[in-house]
């Protein structure tokens, strides 16, 4: 009778490690379980993320951008879009935009010119909006839901917000049939 205890006890201390095992790989990883916290909305609505509201105003592609005199041109598609920022509470800037493809593919914002609006040029303060564009290099097969994504955060987005506005457009290459090239706005004051 003994040792039918013992092999029971160690047929229940079996079982219940494997089970441990079990819903243990079934969890996200670490960096799954940080990740930023998504806050979606509506293109042309007002998204509330921690420190900032962002509020995508228009977007339009490009074969090529203007930027002073020089053209600058790439093997994809210029998105440029043109957004309106509030901080909340404190003095903040957006420190990370990117485009998040259909297939998860991420393209941040280019550092190919100055972007005073993101990458921490532009302080935002708080009830003050600032309207102002950013462009973005997609490949020019990028097709479906484009998703603009924006923090506060440059690198470590971990456990902070993140907002993610779908962007309205259809074909992306399309741009590529009018080779006219496009001027990205700079940052400005809203009043109204």
């Amino acid at each position: 009778m003994s040792r039918l205890r013992r092999l029971g006890a160690v047929l229940l201390v079996v079982a219940v490690l494997a089970a441990g095992h079990a819903i243990g790989a079934s969890l996200p990883d670490r960096n799954g379980q940080l990740r930023p916290f998504p806050v979606t909305g509506d293109f042309g609505t007002d998204v509330t993320a921690r420190e900032f509201t962002a509020r995508a105003v228009a977007v339009r592609c490009a074969a090529e951008l203007k930027i002073g005199e020089a053209i600058l041109s790439t093997q994809g598609v210029w998105v440029v879009v043109r957004l309106r920022l509030t901080a909340r509470r404190e003095v903040t800037s957006i420190q990370y935009a990117a485009i998040r493809d259909a297939e998860g593919r991420v393209y941040e914002v280019t550092d190919r010119f100055e972007q005073p609006l993101v990458a921490g040029g532009r302080r935002l303060q708080p009830g003050i909006r600032v309207e102002g564009e950013i462009a973005l290099e997609v490949p020019a097969t990028a097709t479906g839901t484009l998703t603009l994504l924006l923090a506060a955060t440059f690198v470590d987005h971990r456990m902070d917000s993140m907002t993610e506005i779908p962007l309205p457009i259809g074909d992306a290459g399309a741009a590529l049939r009018d080779p006219a090239a496009t001027e990205v706005l700079a940052p400005r004051l809203v009043t109204s």
